[in-house]
């Protein structure tokens, strides 16, 4: 019997938009919004801003979700305000970069939160990494049930267990939450300047996710309610979650100890430090915590996208092979094959968690700055349709959004970094690869 019958709760589309955003993120990206910012208040600010603005982006595409209940996420969307080359090219990223890099990077936080329990040499923590996408991946087979179970129980025990650690540290921590960092005793160093747009990487790093309960669409109940209100309600949860998670961390360490985790000769995890201060014989809860966290993760990435590379084949604008599902379980199993492969081969090239996020980060951020554009066309194209949900106090909040995306992506591009060329490089490659495509397509026709 073909599992791809419409099964999918509005609790499981909320449970795979705040489980595919909780990952690593709140875990390991404070240390490096600390050391690129020193006041506190500064960095709940950036954490509140990310909130919002990722609130912005959910209500735009929650309009989408209402007017487009077909899978594809914002492949479809694209496609809709723009044409078949953005919604392609978006394709071809999330294959190249987005997905496969941050499973890869989920993967790679993943085996270094294993070597807590088990002692993993540092040069096999890679294939200990590759080992564990081979292992989501063979789960995810099995179907959509198996996989809506995995998403809400493993997100259910991470929520769970952030939420005790934020209490716990609200509660037994003694230092001052909004303390600034320590002065410069030597007045002839001048203070460091933050960096506000580096900073925010990391935010919206831990951030994305939020619109990938868009991408099961075509297998949720009622998707044209249900999807837009898990958007709105993952958005809701994950930005009071993050906020709480670092006014505790702070209320347990100080600003500038924080700022010190991110040095890459002794990197520390907040998270992990924060428990070992608060409870020092229970040190192990916070890496189990963070293991878990990211797997499961990682587990709704390889749910999610391959979705798109086989709606991708099912039109012709991709190679045919990934339009098949399997038989049994109804699910895209040559797309989740080749998802899982390049994200392989991108933990064994990159192997820093750090340079993964940055190859990801830029490229997501931009396409989501597109889609985010297009609710102008779609509203010009598609004026006689009432959609069931319109953004509220349209056109500024989409605006909103487009303007701080825009200073993001602007900033970030003139810090002249590999990763982000590295990512922006393989648009041209997927150029290419459209017009081959198109070319097949005329061909048959």
């Amino acid at each position: 019997m073909n599992q791809t019958a419409k099964g999918l709760s509005l609790f499981a589309l909320t449970m795979i938009a705040i489980g595919a955003t909780i990952g690593s993120g709140i875990f390991k990206t404070p240390s490096s919004i600390a050391d690129k910012v020193g006041d506190n208040t500064t960095i709940i600010m950036l954490w509140i801003l990310g909130g919002v603005v990722s609130l912005l982006g959910a209500l735009v595409f929650a309009e989408f979700g209402s007017r487009f209940s077909n899978a594809g996420g914002v492949y479809t969307y694209l496609n809709k305000a723009y044409g078949p080359l953005p919604g392609f090219l978006y394709g071809w990223c999330l294959l190249t970069v987005i997905s496969s890099g941050t499973i890869a990077a989920l993967c790679t936080v993943f085996a270094e939160n294993l070597n807590y329990f088990i002692d993993i040499p540092k040069s096999s923590e890679k294939y200990v990494a590759m080992s564990s996408v081979v292992v989501l991946s063979l789960f995810n087979t099995f179907g959509i049930k198996s996989s809506e179970w995995f998403a809400n129980v493993g997100t259910v025990l991470k929520i769970i267990g952030i939420y005790a650690l934020l209490l716990l540290a609200l509660f037994l921590g003694d230092k001052m939450i909004f303390a600034h960092s320590a002065e410069i005793v030597d007045a002839t160093i001048p203070a460091k300047e933050d960096n506000l747009a580096g900073a925010f990487v990391g935010v919206l790093w831990s951030y994305t996710g939020w619109h990938y309960a868009s991408f099961v669409s075509g297998e949720a109940r009622n998707p044209k309610r249900n999807i837009p209100l898990a958007m709105l309600f993952g958005t809701g949860a994950v930005t009071i979650t993050y906020v709480l998670c670092n006014i505790g961390y702070f209320k347990v360490i100080d600003h500038d100890t924080i700022a010190s985790f991110a040095n890459p000769d002794n990197p520390k995890v907040v998270g992990v430090e924060a428990m070992n201060m608060i409870l020092p014989g229970f040190q192990w809860i916070m890496p189990a915590l963070i293991g878990l966290s990211v797997f499961a993760c990682a587990g709704l990435y390889i749910l999610s996208t391959p979705r798109i590379f086989n709606q991708m084949a099912l039109e012709g604008m991709f190679f045919k092979t990934f339009a098949k599902r399997h038989e049994k379980f109804g699910v895209p199993v040559n797309a989740i094959i080749l998802q899982s492969v390049w994200a392989i081969v991108l933990i064994y090239l990159w192997g820093s968690f750090s340079s993964i996020i940055e190859y990801v980060t830029f490229v997501e951020w931009l396409f989501l700055l597109t889609a985010c554009i297009g609710i102008f066309m779609i509203r010009a194209k598609y004026r006689d349709e009432k959609p069931a949900f319109r953004v509220p106090f349209y056109p500024v909040l989409p605006i909103l959004f487009i303007v701080v995306i825009s200073w993001f992506i602007y900033k970030n591009a003139l810090a002249d970094k590999a990763e982000y060329y590295a990512g922006l490089s393989v648009i041209p490659v997927g150029i290419i690869f459209y017009y081959v495509f198109k070319s097949r397509q005329k061909g048959q026709s």
